[in-house]
């Protein structure tokens, strides 16, 4: 039986720099942002941003600014 892989994940971190050193690694491995980075107070991992696997699937804009 072969399992699927997940289409979309969220990445979390403590500080923004860390998020963004975290993206990088990620799209060596076909992971692209596909949201702004969000803030959330309340959370361990304030910093967060969802994305997505594939080809294509990043936003192209919000790629040239991270």
């Amino acid at each position: 039986m072969t399992t699927k892989q997940p289409k979309k994940k969220i990445l979390e971190a403590k500080t923004r720099a860390a998020l963004e050193k975290q993206i990088k690694v990620e799209e060596r491995g076909r992971w692209y942002p596909i949201s702004d980075i969000k803030f959330y107070d309340h959370e361990p991992k304030p910093y967060q941003v969802l994305m997505k696997f594939g080809k294509g699937a990043g936003n192209n804009e919000l790629n040239k600014t991270i």
